[in-house]
């Protein structure tokens, strides 16, 4: 159950009316106009048409102000928000409990909304130059759930309808989005363009289907596609892992038929909606999961709620992943980014909230390629500072749209693995995200430029582009994917994977072996053998250590480097060196088919052999590393310094060429690298964002959040491009300050004289 619609910044129109839902529609989609769709997308299970993405309208690619709740403030506050930049915004059509103009279909039209608002609220907006993003909670609606018992959404596997008392709970209950009420959803919204042909776009609260239905509609319709019942919710059951991939299908295409009857009417509308699986952490524990990650590119621009909050692993990479995620979802188009302003997640609140951390939460998103929307009206004592972030995003426009990244490194973020490996909230993260999260921190820190990619771009032309591929424990791969890597290794390409990659199917059921076995390099020959063995211990520390102090000391290993090997180099040889070094963490056993061990684990039993922890390989034309002990989860959940320096080797060794741009930086520093195409104009950027923190870790861990109140300044980053580009000029961006350019035997070099917050290189590229 999703929470109030109160706190959620775009739909403040409803704050009064209870709880917010979300869910989907299906039946059979009509055949897509091919002029709105894009480019084929790889299959997934159940497909019955091929797969495209939705082309965004050239208006969205544009458009980079998304202010939500200008709907609740008054003609001076809507003024403001436009000056500041604010260019699309929300407006009220139906609320979970009535329709705010005279519909056919919803009777009951609002009492709370006069005859002709909404008339003059369009002619408002329209006045403003701001676009209007109808909003319709698409799961709960009173009227609908009441008249109709069969669309409402069953959770649990009986055919009892669910029934609620519509006066303790007026807004009824979940309806099901993959039955006739989603044609319903549909018609509703075909109504509204056809009404109001200025609305240009729909925003819905949690556009998704709840991970599992057992309406009569949902029965029949799965047992006509497959032959059998939906089965019990279980994740360990591979029939409950068929019926989700069929479910996801569903959905899709209730999103599909969707987009082409209404840009049958309006071939410019969009849908700039909410997404439950792009990037925020909660919604990486939603297993079974509400939505497939593909659903966001039948979005024209997924938003996510961005919170920095404690249960979103506030003060880890998380947040940064975050928004990296939410625009690979959409393939590097467009993707919105809503910071939250709360200091904690629970209770939600404001309190004693610092103005500086508004900006910095806004650039965090924009240096990952997502544009921060936001929640414009707020407290006296922020909004001023509110306003002036609006303008520093203002500021940054000319260098935000139509771009993509700079490729070099890519790595997999596996929605397939997360569901059907991960399996369950309580162990997907310790299973599955802390390998892409902490190879995700040793990419930001060591400054690699990397960009994450989705089950779909593992396709031969997808991965052409990049010199190395990163797999951090991808475990859900099918055949078809298997091969495209298999054939961009053999062509050259680099990679790096680690623990149980490939060792699935796309639904999850195990292989005896890796799929990738000749790729890696190895056989799978299971877990290593180990006992949590009570050694002596000091006994000031014995008191301050809990009863799960044995349990989670099961996997610990001693771990030994070949200092002849691509490992031993930079700091590797102070940190390690030929002496052994503490692993915690996963692991698995395997042997040597063609690779060759550069490292080695050892459990601390008396006459333990040594396993290999890194493997090298050779696959045709290309390197690969594997790495047996999970160094990438362990750098995100028990971290040592020299996880990072195993991980950046192991990608630069195995990488075909040398990384297009070095940072020369602190850690703090996160650097990202796009390439920004206008007509003519081709621009190189480097986004370079200070997460300095100077109360960081200051708290207890878990529970601390960053609450930034000052700036300290960081000098002279050096910035050095390739040899292979050719520059105009570069310059510091917003500042227009034009950098001295050096040219080096490695390319060429300019230096950032000081970084507060976030600033840009901007190289403008010579024509070709």
């Amino acid at each position: 159950m999703q929470r109030l619609l109160a706190v959620r910044g775009t739909l403040l129109l409803f704050l009064a009316l209870g709880l917010g839902f979300a869910q989907i529609a299906e039946t059979a989609a009509p055949k897509p106009a091919a002029s709105i769709w894009g480019e084929p997308i790889a299959k997934q299970p159940f497909d019955t048409q091929v797969f495209r993405p939705i082309k965004v309208p050239a208006w969205l690619e544009d458009t980079v102000g998304c202010g939500y709740t200008l709907s609740v403030m008054d003609r001076k506050g809507r003024i403001a928000a436009a000056k500041h930049g604010v260019t699309i915004s929300e407006m009220g059509f139906v609320d979970p409990f009535y329709a705010y103009y005279d519909s056919k279909l919803l009777k009951r039209r609002s009492p709370h909304v006069p005859l002709g608002r909404i008339e003059k609220e369009i002619a408002e907006y329209k006045e403003l130059g701001v676009r209007i993003l109808a909003v319709y909670p698409p799961c709960l609606q009173a009227e609908a759930y009441e008249n109709h018992p069969d669309w409402r959404r069953i959770a649990t596997n009986t055919t009892t309808v669910p029934s609620v008392d519509m006066k303790k709970e007026p807004h009824g209950g979940m309806l099901c989005l993959l039955g006739p009420y989603g044609d319903f959803f549909i018609d509703v919204l075909v109504e509204i363009q056809t009404k109001y042909p200025d609305v240009s776009a729909y925003s819905f609260d949690g556009l998704h289907y709840g991970g599992v239905c057992y309406c009569k509609h949902c029965r029949a319709n799965y047992r006509k596609a497959t032959g059998k019942d939906i089965p019990n919710a279980d994740m360990n059951d591979v029939a409950f892992r068929r019926y989700q991939h069929w479910a996801d299908r569903r959905m899709e295409d209730v999103v599909r038929r969707m987009q082409t009857r209404l840009k049958a009417i309006k071939p410019t509308v969009a849908l700039v909606s909410w997404t439950t699986n792009a990037g925020r952490f909660g919604h990486f524990l939603s297993i079974p999961r509400n939505m497939p990650a593909r659903m966001n590119l039948l979005l024209d621009a997924p938003d996510q709620e961005f919170w920095l909050d404690e249960t979103n692993r506030g003060a880890t990479i998380v947040p940064a992943f975050a928004n990296a995620y939410i625009w690979a979802t959409t393939n590097h188009r467009v993707a919105f980014s809503e910071p939250y302003i709360l200091s904690h997640g629970n209770p939600y609140g404001k309190d004693s909230f610092p103005p500086e951390e508004i900006q910095r939460r806004m650039m965090l998103a924009l240096t990952y390629g997502a544009s921060p929307s936001i929640a414009v009206a707020q407290p006296k004592n922020l909004q001023k500072e509110l306003y002036a972030c609006l303008d520093e995003v203002k500021r940054r426009k000319p260098w935000l749209t139509h771009k993509k990244p700079e490729p070099w490194a890519a790595m997999v973020m596996s929605d397939n693995t997360r569901n059907f490996y991960g399996r369950s909230a309580g162990r997907v993260e310790e299973r599955y995200m802390a390998s892409v999260f902490g190879t995700f921190r040793a990419a930001v820190e060591e400054h690699l430029p990397t960009t994450v990619l989705n089950d779909w771009n593992l396709n031969p032309t997808d991965l052409a582009r990049y010199k190395v591929l990163i797999l951090p424990n991808t475990a859900c791969l099918d055949d078809a994917q298997v091969a495209a890597i298999d054939e961009y290794v053999r062509k050259g390409g680099g990679l790096v994977a680690s623990l149980d990659t490939s060792l699935f199917d796309e639904f999850g059921t195990p292989r005896e072996n890796f799929a990738l076995s000749k790729v890696l390099g190895v056989t799978y020959r299971g877990l290593p053998a180990q006992t949590a063995k009570k050694e002596d211990i000091d006994i000031n520390f014995a008191k301050s250590i809990g009863p799960d102090y044995w349990e989670k000391r099961k996997d610990i290993f001693d771990f030994v480097q070949d200092t002849s090997s691509f490992l031993n180099q930079g700091k590797m040889k102070t940190y390690v060196a030929d002496q052994s070094v503490t692993f915690k963490g996963a692991a698995v056993r395997v042997g040597l088919k063609g690779g060759k061990g550069v490292g080695t684990l050892r459990t601390r039993t008396a006459g333990a052999e040594a396993m290999p922890a890194v493997v090298k390989h050779t696959h045709g034309k290309g390197r690969v590393v594997y790495l047996a002990a999970g160094f990438d989860s362990a750098y995100y959940l028990y971290a040592y310094p020299y996880q990072r320096l195993i991980l950046a080797h192991a990608v630069r060794w195995a990488a075909s060429a040398p990384q297009p741009v070095v940072v020369e930086a602190p850690m703090c520093v996160h650097s990202t690298v796009m390439r920004q195409t206008k007509g003519k104009t081709e621009r190189f950027i480097v986004h370079l964002f200070s997460d300095l923190n100077t109360t960081a870790f200051h708290a207890l861990p878990n529970d601390d959040v960053p609450l930034r109140e000052e700036v300290v300044p960081i000098h002279n980053i050096r910035v050095t491009f390739s040899s292979a580009y050719r520059f105009r000029t570069i310059r510091l961006e917003p500042a227009g300050k034009e950098l001295k350019i050096e040219k080096t035997p490695t390319g060429t070099s300019v230096v950032v004289p000081r970084l507060d917050v976030h600033s840009m290189v901007v190289g403008e590229l010579e024509a070709r």
